[in-house]
């Protein structure tokens, strides 16, 4: 699918004038002294650095918590499970840009938006933890960059927290909430409803939850803190938010489908 293709037509010339005005939309920019070293060459996240090999991925422990969240207030949620959430810094050896991700296992499978690295030199990512530990990326499981999302491991042998994916969709008019890096202000919360679902197979999610520079690759959330979708694009002034639908991305339906 065609990320913007798949938006109604009404929505084409806000994202125009949002990309003409702001650049990336969800991510930040920020700049850094050190040069590239010469040994450092621009990594290709458009393919996976090793063939994919479905049945070597680490399957995703059910977070069996989360079937106990039903009853938690927002507040409850975001602490349990905002350092599920980190900070992606990434950078062509000169300029940088900074987005979020989030863990979908246990063993540090973790989420972003492609967008997020595109043209960043191989080693000079950084993925941010809450607790301020700074990873790498160890693999890329998988990516598209038409689709804009990757899914990777990182360099770590550590369990970390981390989100269930949910098997449904809320309703129209339900509400959802996000975790995110705006900014570069670590663990921002927002909070809306779910305003329509675009494309054939509702591969869009649209919310009027606030998604703004650096909350790309974000986690957009039901109330009991199962991830629905990435966050990826807004527009703040019209309150078009949109978010790339979890089950529509083939290795997390997968993944899904062995654990249970």
């Amino acid at each position: 699918m065609k990320y913007l293709d798949k938006l109604i037509n009404i929505y084409i010339l806000f994202f125009a004038l949002s990309l003409l005005l702001y650049g990336c939309n969800g991510c930040s920019r920020y700049e850094i002294n050190e040069k590239a070293n010469a040994r450092n060459s621009s990594r290709d996240y458009s393919s996976p650095e090793t063939k994919l090999d479905e049945s070597n991925i680490p399957l995703i422990n059910s977070n069996t918590s989360s079937s106990n969240n039903s009853n938690l207030t927002l507040m409850e949620l975001f602490k349990k499970h905002k350092s599920a959430v980190f900070m992606i810094l990434t950078s062509d050896g000169k300029d940088g840009k900074q987005g979020s991700g989030f863990f979908i296992s246990a063993s540090g499978i973790g989420v972003s938006n492609f967008h997020v690295f595109e043209g960043t030199n191989k080693g000079l990512e950084i993925i941010k933890l809450e607790s301020g530990e700074e990873l790498k990326i160890y693999e890329v499981l998988d990516s598209n960059k038409e689709d804009d999302y990757i899914i990777f491991k990182v360099n770590s042998d550590n369990h970390f927290n981390f989100f269930n994916v949910a098997s449904n969709l809320p309703e129209i008019g339900e509400e959802v909430f996000a975790i995110g890096n705006p900014k570069g202000l670590e663990h921002t919360l927002s909070k809306g409803i779910i305003s329509g679902y675009r494309g054939n197979s509702r591969e869009i999610i649209q919310t009027t939850t606030e998604i703004t520079h650096g909350s790309s690759g974000g986690p957009l959330l039901n109330m009991t803190g199962e991830v629905i979708g990435i966050t990826t694009m807004g527009i703040g002034e019209a309150n078009l938010n949109f978010a790339i639908n979890m089950n529509t991305i083939p290795i997390t339906s997968n993944i899904i489908k062995k654990e249970k």
